[in-house]
């Protein structure tokens, strides 16, 4: 018994279920299956069949995926087998071949990118991916769909699949761009540019609906030349595309992608391309539609007076927009350099060329007109856009410094700013780079030159010249400055005392008068010490009249002549004196009791108290001492009179203004500004 059952089990084992496949294969199938059951009992085999079971498997359900793929060797791209494709036309089918600039792509495998953006005249991939079209697994099957545009152009294609049981149906149809308009079943399938489409496909067999893809199709890469002062397109330019591998002109297609165009056109004119298409160019503008990947440059060839390259950087044009409103694109080609096209999108490169302005107007001065050694120079140039109608390019003021003068770091300003500067080696070249003056614009640049300690009497001269990225010129500006020795030998000191008691009494006993106002005839003047001592330093070489002042003298004190010489002129209040480089001279005064005419006796003032050098110049003295704020002229006062040609001058302002101080009407040199000061609280301010 034992031995019939396990018998009987390897029977029951070592029979297979009985699969039948019947459907469409389009829509359901049907999987029947069956079993069966045999034994022996004795000599007698006995069968039992099982009842059937059908299981419906509609494929159908399988929602097929339509994709769109475009010829890339981008980072992006993968690797696609794409097949033969075959493609119906009234003759009969014919086989899909890639022509002009794509005829050498490899499609086996391709490298493909997934797209929605394609341009008009390149090859398009379509992939389907369609589980019931997967017929036979051990085969390739092949789908035959009609592609179509909204605009009515209809294309059937037999896709194959990319390989053995992959369900992925792959195939290739050419492009063309409307105009013309497109023909149904002439293997092209028809794109407008600039448009957005859906490709639709469908199985041939009963036209249902495979899927739908939305593409823009992009309008073909082109540029505009425009004049790089206000970006107004540029009629006449001669734009030729070059390949950067052979240097030699390159070989371009038109918007078919496989009829021959010029590898040079202009801008503004009309081209004719192998098949007759006719393309009109717009000023300024030019294109290449389809050239095959690789290195190109763009050399452009513009009508006088423009030049090309341009030399205005792309920062500089930043703020000029196409007609379209938006800006130009500018790239390494737009200045003529090698660029690389190895992928289908489109590559827009803006060329802009460069037209000279108006001559710039340049204008150079020195703060002085005579200098010493050790002394500082501040040079002023104004540079001016004389053009009423365009905007200058990034101008470089070159200067030639003098020997005689050494450059002051960080005193370079360009309308009062500091300003970036170079200087050659030898310390010679002064070069500043200046932003685009607008039209009719100026602008002020400033810089100190030290003189030299070791520079000799004589004149010097150094000049400059201002010249723009777009080829404006000034003419040359030059400023002279008269270097004067300024040592002990070229100067002289005038010393003196006033003393009392008249000529009787012996100058060196006498009693000093302190106070005494004494002056020189420029206005110059010292006040006597306690002693009546006083003196004037650095007094130029020459004839200079010595006075006292004798309403300092008080009321009962009257000058006296006691020289009775030719240099008093009969005036016991002033002497002449002269004198060389060097030269110490003294000028004494004598003065005796008396009734002082200059004062009356009931008018008398107080003696005048002898002030030091610095006091008397407004220093040493607290400018914020009992001062609320508010707008006042602090020093000099209306009475004022120096002792030397420099004048302190101080003026009391709130915080947050500024004070430009100007005599005779015009502003004083920057170089004469002491700085602003403020008060504890912050609440006065105060410009010396």
């Amino acid at each position: 018994m034992y031995q019939w059952l396990k018998h009987l089990k390897a029977i029951i084992a070592s029979l297979a279920a009985t699969v039948t496949v019947v459907g469409s294969p389009v829509h359901a199938q049907i999987i029947s299956n069956t079993a069966a059951i045999e034994w022996q009992v004795g000599p007698t085999t006995l069968v039992k069949a099982s009842n059937q079971i059908d299981i419906a498997v509609d494929r159908a359900t399988i929602i097929p995926k339509l994709s769109i793929f475009q010829f890339s060797s981008s980072p992006g791209a993968i690797l696609l087998a794409v097949p033969p494709t075959m493609c119906r036309t009234t003759g009969g089918d014919v086989r899909v071949e890639l022509e002009g600039a794509f005829a050498r792509l490899s499609r086996a495998p391709a490298t493909v990118e997934a797209t929605t953006r394609v341009r008009a005249g390149e090859p398009l991939v379509i992939g389907i991916s369609s589980v019931s079209n997967n017929i036979r697994p051990d085969a390739v099957d092949t789908l035959t769909i009609t592609v179509k545009t909204p605009a009515g152009d209809t294309e059937t294609l037999t896709l194959q699949e990319s390989g053995v049981d992959t369900s992925y149906f792959v195939g290739v149809i050419r492009t063309a761009a409307v105009p013309p308009v497109g023909v149904s079943g002439d293997c092209l399938l028809s794109l407008k540019p600039g448009d957005t489409l859906t490709l639709e496909t469908a199985r041939e067999q009963d036209g249902t609906a495979i899927g739908t893809a939305p593409i823009d199709i992009l309008i073909d890469p082109f540029g505009v030349v425009f004049d790089s002062g206000d970006g107004t397109p540029v009629l006449g330019v001669r734009v030729t595309l070059i390949d950067d591998s052979t240097g030699q002109p390159a070989i371009v297609f038109g918007d078919d992608a496989v009829s021959r165009f010029p590898s040079t056109v202009v801008t503004g004119s009309t081209v004719t391309d192998a098949s007759g298409a006719i393309y009109v160019f717009p000023p300024g503008d030019y294109r290449f539609p389809f050239v095959s990947p690789g290195r190109y440059r763009v050399v452009v060839e513009p009508p006088g007076p423009y030049t090309a390259p341009s030399l205005s950087p792309p920062a500089e044009l930043a703020g000029l927009l196409r007609s379209d409103g938006l800006p130009f694109t500018l790239v390494a080609g737009s200045y003529g350099l090698p660029f690389l096209l190895n992928d289908p999108a489109p590559v827009r490169i803006d060329i802009p060329i460069d037209k000279p302005g108006e001559a710039l107007a340049l204008r150079k001065s020195a703060s002085v007109a005579i200098a010493a050694p050790g002394d500082a120079v501040q040079y002023r140039i104004i540079i001016t856009n004389g053009d009423a109608a365009r905007a200058t390019g990034a101008i470089t003021i070159t200067d030639r410094l003098p020997e005689t003068m050494r450059l002051k770091v960080n005193s370079v300003r360009y309308n009062g700013g500091l300003i970036t500067y170079t200087v050659s080696s030898e310390a010679r070249d002064l070069s500043v780079t200046l932003p685009p003056l607008a039209k009719l614009a100026s602008g002020t640049l400033t810089y100190l030159l030290e003189i030299r300690p070791d520079a000799a009497a004589g004149q010097t001269i150094n000049r400059a010249q201002a010249r723009d990225t777009r080829g404006a010129v000034s003419a040359i500006a030059d400023a002279v400055v008269r270097i004067a020795g300024d040592t002990l030998s070229d100067r002289m000191t005038i010393i003196g005392r006033i003393t009392d008691g008249g000529c009787s009494v012996d100058p060196e006993g006498a009693n000093g008068i302190g106070g005494v106002r004494v002056m020189l005839e420029d206005g110059s003047y010292s006040v006597t010490d306690p002693d009546g001592r006083y003196h004037f330093e650095g007094v130029l070489p020459g004839t200079h009249v010595v006075q006292m002042d004798p309403s300092t003298l008080g009321p009962s004190l009257v000058p006296a002549d006691c020289a009775l010489n030719a240099r008093s002129g009969g005036n016991p209040l002033s002497r002449f004196v002269e004198g060389q480089g060097g030269a110490l001279l003294r000028v004494d005064f004598r003065a005796t009791s008396g009734i002082n005419p200059a004062l009356g006796a009931a008018k008398a003032p107080a003696r005048i108290k002898a002030v030091g050098e610095a006091a008397a110049a407004g220093a040493e003295r607290n400018w914020f001492d009992g001062e609320a704020p508010g707008v006042a002229w602090l020093f000099p006062a209306p009475d004022h009179n120096p002792r030397t040609k420099a004048v302190r001058v101080a003026i009391k302002h709130l915080p947050d203004q500024t004070v430009t101080l100007f005599s005779n009407g015009k502003p004083v040199s920057p170089l004469a500004l002491d700085g602003t000061r403020k008060n504890g609280d912050g609440s006065v301010a105060v410009t010396l």
